[in-house]
């Protein structure tokens, strides 16, 4: 915003950002299909997080589960148990070479991605890999070149990339409402172990792999890798330097990976950004924090995303002091540090809103009737930032971005 704005000026374009304006996600047009033209979908992986994106697809048209496979009979049947009709597989090669299925949904542990998404290309069918897309940097950089050389499409469950809200986000900051941009922090905080009931010792690391090196990228990978997407998302950047710590400081209890991160980026034109992860204290949950020179705008999980601008004290100081009454009882509430809510239309009150989006989405990019969004590209990337900083974290170093990491 220009400095010499008028007050009713900004007012209205305050009034603009939080006036529910519609903004849907980009390339999501309706199209008309053939009654039986289903993608049959196999899930790969029906623990948690595989059987909820099962029970979300059972409410996509023309969309269809046919297959599910998990090495643990516990998990396939639960799947099972959503799809009613589908074929349950142990292996997941099996279900590989079931020819009714069209498209795998991967749902399994961070370090079977790679070879799991390659096998799948390798049988010919389109992929909605979970995220972070790789365990490690080889891996991303091996994968985006073997999706480069398919005519398939290859999509990466950042679900956030469907959400309007955020679309709306990237246009308030990108029109420069909130003045120069100079920091970002992201927090995904949450007071528990992280831990998942083991029926038998045998199998602790089958279920709690998100606690062991060999098998996972612990807090990064997991949790803030979302905001990492986000962030570069809004930003239009990759980091440039990547540091931080971590540490096993409360949770001892075998576990390899961290139990709190904290990490910082330095972008382009000096921007740093802070990524945060707690298992220790709940308090802000999940918070996205831009901040600029004339307004901070904050991205918090309240009943589903919501999203506040906070004017800066100097910028209503700057503006004009002739206002009516109405605008007068709207600055005095700003002056109180009162935000500005963002809103659009249709704003999804959870994670099923976006995530439905996403998988519907997928559907049509199969189709041929639209472009993926949330891509191997931005996987890519955001796989090798939370990798960075892992290596940072574990190495005591300042990681630097490669040139070839750009995509």
């Amino acid at each position: 915003m220009n400095e010499n704005i008028s007050r009713r000026k900004f007012i209205s374009s305050a009034g603009a950002m939080a006036g529910g304006i519609a903004l849907a996600a980009p390339a999501m047009g309706k199209f008309v299909i053939g009654a039986n033209d289903n993608v049959n979908i196999g899930i790969i992986g029906t623990g948690s997080r595989g059987n909820w994106l099962n029970k979300i697809v059972q409410n996509i048209p023309n969309s269809k589960v046919v297959a599910c496979a998990d090495v643990l009979p516990s998990h396939l049947e639960k799947g099972l148990e959503i799809a009613t009709k589908a074929k349950g597989y142990k292996e997941y090669k099996k279900l590989l070479d079931d020819k009714n299925v069209d498209a795998v949904i991967i749902a399994t542990p961070l370090h079977l991605h790679t070879p799991m998404a390659k096998d799948a290309l390798d049988a010919g069918k389109h992929i909605y890999l979970e995220k972070t897309m790789t365990y490690d940097i080889p891996g991303a950089l091996d994968l985006n070149r073997i999706v480069k050389d398919s005519d398939l499409t290859f999509q990466v469950g950042y679900q956030h990339r469907y959400n309007p809200l955020y679309h709306k986000v990237k246009r308030i900051i990108s029109d420069g409402n909130l003045g120069t941009l100079t920091h970002t922090s992201a927090t995904w905080n949450r007071n528990g172990d992280w831990r998942r009931p083991v029926p038998d010792p045998s199998l602790e690391k089958l279920i709690n792999w998100r606690m062991y090196l060999e098998y996972s990228g612990g807090l990064m990978a997991e949790l803030c890798s979302h905001q990492i997407d986000i962030v570069n998302y809004m930003l239009g950047k990759l980091p440039k330097k990547i540091t931080g710590f971590g540490g096993i400081d409360y949770w001892k209890d075998g576990r390899e990976t961290y139990d709190n991160v904290y990490t910082i980026f330095e972008y382009e034109d000096g921007i740093k950004g802070q990524y945060n992860s707690l298992t220790t204290n709940a308090h802000e949950g999940f918070a996205i924090k831009f901040y600029g020179t004339e307004a901070t705008l904050v991205i918090r999980s309240e009943q589903g995303h919501k999203a506040y601008v906070y004017i800066e004290p100097k910028k209503l100081r700057a503006m004009e002091p002739e206002v009516d009454a109405v605008s007068s009882a709207t600055m005095q509430s700003w002056a109180k540090g009162e935000p500005i809510e963002i809103t659009v239309e249709n704003q999804p009150d959870g994670d099923e809103g976006p995530t439905s989006a996403a998988l519907t989405h997928f559907s049509e990019c199969i189709r041929g009737k639209e472009k993926v969004i949330a891509n191997v590209d931005y996987g890519t990337t955001g796989a090798i930032a939370v990798h960075l900083a892992n290596n940072a974290m574990r190495n005591g170093t300042i990681e630097t971005w490669k040139p070839e990491y750009n995509m």
